[in-house]
């Protein structure tokens, strides 16, 4: 006989509800000790709640086996048990005493996260966290519990779900366990317990302090949040500049590396890296040094913190300064039988670019001048240029004379007046040759200082004139001094005085139109006493 489709579904459809429907039961088993002469063995069965105990009720259930011993499913419960043999002739023996036993749910299988797992996060103080486990048959509820190492976490929850999350502490080590229940008050077997790790956000580097002078004490460094310990690493440049290791501290708690006094001087690099117990260590932390040969006694630091006020040694730097005086002019022309003398307000505007270092007593320095002063309405502006080597030279404990020798160029005015028509005009004259100066550095404190200076310009080399003739070779002057302040470690202005007298001369040529004769010359002299602004920055 066929049946019909309509039928089948209808069919597999009631076995489908009968089997989801079906309580859940688990396999038991049971072994006791054989009895003499027994053919067969009755068990009894009554599954009991604590009120139906008291009372003697419950469901019953009965079985018969040949063996010592019984397996079966049974659903989750509490239960009271007694058996008896029967002999050969079928004939029973007595009922065993009632004792009873519980029939629990499955342990839960933890899924994630997996035992003494560790887990990677980008996060400082708390992460999100899921926890899963594996279905419990039976189960209406769960029993979750969380604690950290330090037991300063403790969650306890009870879902429905098999799975749960939370926020929960960075860096630090979990206890996570789960039971399973039901309705009627029945539990796992056994509580599944795992352990787990959540590390958190690598720590940031520490900043390393760099020594203010070559008389190092200590290197210090900032603490970043967390950190539990430090690795130090010390290296020092040999002659071929490579750098050697030269200590290594591991594990060190102090925030500051104390710098012996029986190492010696030279070019150091410190190299740091902070850890953390349960956060990944810091990328390294590197800062560079010189440490002072020779004497590093407080004596000789505060000498050398004295000279901070005129030191110059940190490379590229920079110089600007404004003078501003009234310049008084001075010309004789004899080819035009002018005589010209009056004054002027004016000033002269200075850039340079200059190099010191450490390991060497010679630098240079290049300057470019730009001058002018405005007389009945008209301006004059001139420009000079030089470039020296400068060569210092300790002198004294405060004490620093510096001297300088290069070329220059300079560009000086010239005003030819006719004495009959009382106009004037305006010439330019410009030279070069060699150039000389000193200077001479006094500290007084750590900022305040003094200079004095004075620089000699021969004019030697024509480069122009206003009738083309050869110069005739000229002395200009310059001395002066300055009050020095060093706001800051890399800035340092200065105001004072100085006095320029700049002067040129060169060939008249005698003619019948004018009234030079043999051996004269032109010559204009710019005489100014100037109050100095002067400002200097080291890159």
């Amino acid at each position: 006989m066929r049946l019909s489709a309509s039928l089948l579904l209808l069919i597999f459809t009631f076995w489908t509800a009968t089997v989801w429907a079906a309580p859940y039961r688990r396999l038991v088993n049971f072994e006791w000790d054989a009895i003499a002469g027994a053919k067969t063995y009755e068990i009894e069965l009554k599954q009991t709640k604590a009120e139906d105990k008291e009372k003697g009720e419950g469901k019953v259930y009965n079985f018969k086996v040949k063996d010592a011993a019984w397996n079966g499913r049974l659903t989750p419960g509490k239960y009271l048990m007694r058996l008896r043999a029967r002999d050969h002739r079928g004939v029973p023996g007595e009922w065993s005493p009632e004792s009873d036993f519980n029939v629990g749910l499955e342990t839960a299988q933890l899924k994630f996260p997996a035992p003494r797992a560790r887990f990677a996060t980008k996060e400082t103080d708390k992460t999100k966290m899921d926890f899963q486990w594996s279905p419990v048959g039976g189960a209406d509820q769960y029993v979750f519990t969380l604690t950290s190492e330090d037991g300063k976490t403790q969650v306890t929850e009870t879902t429905k779900e098999n799975k749960l999350r939370l926020e929960i502490p960075v860096a630090m080590n979990y206890t996570w366990k789960v039971s399973a229940k039901n309705n009627a008050g029945i539990e796992s077997d056994a509580t599944s317990v795992a352990e787990f790790s959540l590390l958190g956000k690598p720590i940031d580097p520490p900043k390393i302090e760099k020594p203010e002078s070559e008389f190092v004490r200590e290197v210090r460094w900032t603490r970043p949040e967390h950190v539990t310990g430090y690795d130090v690493f010390v290296f020092k440049q040999n002659q071929e500049k490579k750098w050697e290791k030269f200590k290594t501290i591991e594990n060190t708690q102090e925030d500051s590396l104390p710098f012996d006094e029986s190492w010696s001087g030279g070019k150091y690099q410190v190299v740091l890296r902070a850890k953390s117990k349960m956060r990944p260590s810091s990328t390294v932390a590197k800062q560079t040094f010189t440490v002072r040969n020779g004497d590093r006694s407080p004596a000789a630091e505060y000498t050398a913190l004295v000279r901070k006020s005129i030191d110059r040694v940190t490379g590229w730097y920079a110089v600007a300064s404004y003078l501003l005086t009234e310049m008084q002019f001075r010309g004789v022309n004899p080819e035009n039988n002018s005589a010209v003398a009056y004054s002027a307000m004016g000033g002269t505007g200075r850039v340079g670019l200059g190099w010191f270092h450490p390991d060497t007593p010679w630098g240079f320095l290049g300057i470019v001048d730009m001058s002018g002063f405005t007389f009945k309405g008209k301006t004059q502006t001139f420009a000079s240029a030089e470039l020296n080597a400068v060569y210092r030279k300790t002198f004294g404990d405060r004490g620093e004379l510096r001297f300088q020798v290069g070329p220059y160029y300079k560009e000086l005015p010239e005003t030819v007046g006719d004495p009959f028509s009382g106009q004037s005009n305006d010439l330019k004259i410009s030279s070069a040759g060699p150039h000389a100066g000193i200077e001479y550095w006094f500290s007084l404190t750590p900022k305040l200082g003094i200079q004095a200076n004075a620089h000699v310009y021969m004019s030697l080399m024509k480069i122009s004139t206003p009738n083309g003739e050869p110069l005739r070779p000229s002395m200009s002057t310059q001395y002066g001094f300055l009050g020095s302040y060093r706001f800051t470690k890399n800035f340092t202005g200065l105001v004072g005085y100085a006095r320029r007298e700049d002067k040129v001369s060169y060939n008249a040529v005698p003619s019948s139109t004018n009234f030079a004769v043999d051996g004269d010359v032109n010559e204009s002299t710019v005489v100014g006493n100037y109050l100095n602004f002067f400002a200097e920055w080291a890159f």
